[in-house]
């Protein structure tokens, strides 16, 4: 049964909202753990981690021009190796413009290089190390970068050729009463090494490989070497959407302060800087209320997730009783636009029965009067011809009467004169008086001239048609043909007139049947219609109305209500815990920050006050300020000056989880004279008398660090000088 446990039980117990719940304590216990929250606090003892040696080696390529050059031979570019050899396109033979394939001068970069092989040893000191120079670009800060990747296993942002000489590295660390040594081989910075535990046994040393790492893999080792070690725990946060754990890398990035990096005001991880702080000071139920409260802001997530989806959901069932609703109207309103009215089957059967028939008789009647307008057509023509044919004979008998009957007096051809004794002698010299031909004999007893050459039959024709003239007046036959062949064309129209009106009177009939057959056939049609429209507007309302009868989709609670009842006891209940532990030591560490701050040249900030949230609330010149409201040089101050706060806390109450160990990186770059460096040098190293603890500071101000610290505490590079 856990302490922890037995408040829960106590603080639901007096629940009021809700009501209260009884449960045993060891069935919060059981619950606890099941959200992966410790049941116990953890004593936070602070273990020192201390640098005491370092050694990185490999080999500088330097311009031939270079100081440091001088007495090295020189590689041609094309031998260098990898990573420093220029690219192959500047070493290739190339064509110029003439085509005369002279090679171009080769880029100075391009030029050969001087092989300078370089080892650099320093055994930092307890307290303040310094490493300083008189200019920028003189290696400070690769020592402070080799150092952090042997602790961190992850390599720093060297300058590019540095990490292309860097070929070994050697580390010793000091962790609690370990040694360990962190060795390694590098090839542009990927690490290949171990990490060994090294012992002396009276005069012997021992060492044992307590890990391996090729690559990427270094940094995972690392931390799982030094985390056991520190004694420090995981930070469990809550991000936006799942559970993080914050291991190594955030902590052993907040033993580095930065000039250009300096929020938050405790590590440099923004979203765990008050996680951060909890841990460093020591509250021993700081790592059981972060798992608390990452549990509890896991159970508000899942709720969250479940309400967006009961939300979705609902959002759904409206669209879908919105689209019913139009479906609804919609299908309304096609069925209004029907026309009403049921068709009589049997009356448009009978009509079309009727259509048919008449459309048959129709058929019949007009093959009749197709035949019966033939008819009158062929009566017309024969009425023609006979009325042509009378015209003729009777133009005929004129005219034969007319020029039988002439006595010409000249020839016609030649105008001889035809004398009365030729005309005379005609009867008896049976010859024509004009022409002298012969002349029918027949034909002249019925008084017709015509010669004897021409054939019988035009003769029978020429006396018949003069005795036709002459007997005109008293024979009727021709005129009693002509007014049967009118009578029969009359009657043939007659009958066609008959037939057209009886098959217009038809067809009208017809016509009428098969409309009455149409709009029949579209009531029915209509009628289908409707009777499906009517079905579909039956499934339609039936869907509106259960979706106006169901309501909003109900939200499925994916949280246990009892572990969320437990957590938020158990939160309660740490929160309070850790707030009575924690305030005593902030107002103690808030004092510290103000001391440490003023001593480093900030006088004008005062009234510090560190609250549990890692804010910072302060007075600059007696106005009310905020850490964020600083100037970059007041904040790299007061982060520096909290830091040591936080390592000297945990040296004078014994209990934290700061290593003691702290990289100050440029300081003098935010706004901070040589005066002011000196006067914090001058304040770090007094406290670092006072507490355990080792700064590593790194400056271009050299001044400070050669009068301040002793020779075993500082690599100084003066004037032009480099580092290493």
């Amino acid at each position: 049964m856990s302490a922890l446990g037995k408040e829960v039980v106590d603080v639901l117990a007096r629940r009021r909202a809700g009501g209260p719940i009884s449960l045993t304590i060891d069935e919060v216990d059981q619950i606890l753990s099941g959200l992966g929250i410790p049941l116990g606090g953890t004593k936070a003892v602070p273990v020192p981690l201390r640098a005491t040696r370092m050694h990185f080696s490999g080999t500088k390529w330097l311009k031939p021009d270079h100081p440091d050059a001088q007495g090295h031979p020189l590689v041609d570019a094309a031998d260098l190796p990898e990573g420093i050899r220029p690219d192959a396109d500047e070493l290739s033979p190339t064509t110029d413009s003439d085509g005369d394939g002279q090679t171009p001068d080769i880029d100075e970069q391009a030029g050969p290089k001087a092989r300078v092989p370089f080892s650099f040893e320093w055994s930092p000191q307890p307290g303040v190390n310094g490493i300083g120079s008189g200019r920028n670009l003189r290696g400070k800060s690769t020592l402070l970068n080799v150092l952090m990747w042997s602790l961190t296993g992850r390599c720093p942002q060297f300058q590019n050729d540095v990490r292309s000489w860097i070929e070994h590295v050697e580390v010793d660390w000091k962790v609690g009463a370990e040694r360990l040594r962190v060795e390694f081989h590098a090839v542009d910075g990927v690490a290949t090494g171990q990490v060994v535990r090294v012992a002396k046994v009276e005069t012997d040393t021992r060492s044992m490989v307590l890990g391996q790492f090729d690559g990427a893999d270094f940094e995972g080792v690392m931390g799982s070497l030094m985390m056991t070690r520190l004694r420090l725990e995981n930070i469990p946060v809550w991000t936006d959407t799942a559970a993080r754990v914050h291991a190594w890398p955030a902590y052993s990035s907040s033993f580095v302060v930065r000039a250009n990096q300096l929020d938050p005001i405790v590590g440099n991880e923004q979203t765990i800087g008050v996680r951060m702080m909890q841990m460093f000071i020591g509250t021993d139920w700081a790592p059981v209320q972060a798992a608390t409260m990452t549990a509890r802001r896991g159970m508000d997530k899942a709720r969250a997730a479940a309400n967006d989806k009961a939300q979705a959901a609902g959002e759904a069932v409206e669209a879908s009783r919105s689209a019913a609703e139009k479906q609804v109207t919609d299908l309304r309103t096609t069925i209004a636009k029907l026309p009403a009215g049921t068709p009589d089957v049997q009356v448009m059967l009978n009509a079309a029965t009727r259509a048919s028939d008449l459309a048959r008789e129709v058929h019949r009647l007009e093959a009749k009067l197709i035949a019966q307008t033939s008819l009158a057509g062929t009566a017309r023509q024969q009425l023609k011809a006979l009325k042509a044919h009378v015209h003729t004979s009777y133009e005929d008998a004129l005219a034969a009467r007319f020029f039988h009957r002439m006595r010409p007096s000249v020839c016609p051809r030649c105008a001889a004169q035809v004398t009365p004794e030729r005309q005379a002698a005609e009867p008896d010299k049976h010859e024509c008086s004009v022409c002298t031909s012969d002349l029918n004999l027949d034909a002249l007893q019925s008084d017709v001239i015509v010669a004897a050459s021409v054939p019988d039959e035009l003769v029978a024709g020429m006396v018949a048609r003069t005795s036709e003239g002459e007997d005109a007046d008293a024979e009727d036959g021709p005129a009693d043909e002509v007014d049967a062949a009118q009578t029969a064309v009359t009657t043939a129209e007659a009958a066609v007139a008959e037939l057209t009106a009886e098959i217009t009177a038809l067809t009208n009939e017809r016509d009428g049947a098969a409309a009455l057959v149409e709009v029949g056939s579209e009531f029915l049609s209509a009628a289908s219609e409707r009777r499906a429209i009517e079905l579909d507007l039956a499934r339609a309302e039936g869907a509106l109305g259960a979706l106006t009868r169901s309501s909003d989709p109900a939200t499925v609670d994916p949280v246990d209500p009892m572990q969320l009842a437990v957590a938020d006891a158990a939160e309660q209940v740490l929160k309070k815990w850790v707030k009575s532990d924690q305030d005593p030591m902030l107002a103690r560490i808030s004092a510290d920050i103000e001391r440490l701050t003023q001593s480093f040249g900030a006088e004008n900030l005062s009234g510090f006050a560190l609250s549990g949230a890692a804010n910072m609330a302060l007075r600059e010149n007696g106005v009310k300020q905020k850490y964020s409201g600083l100037t970059d040089g007041e904040k790299l101050r007061v982060k520096i000056a909290t830091a040591i706060a936080l390592i000297q806390h945990g040296y004078v109450e014994g209990i934290g989880r700061h290593p003691g160990f702290l990289v100050l990186d440029s300081p003098s770059a935010e706004e901070m004279p040589e005066e002011d460096l000196a006067t914090m040098v001058k304040a770090l190293r007094d406290v670092a008398g006072e507490a355990e603890m080792q700064i590593f500071v790194a400056t271009r101000n050299a001044a400070p660090l050669v009068e301040l610290l002793p020779k075993a505490n500082r690599v100084v590079a003066e004037g032009n000088s480099y580092v290493w």
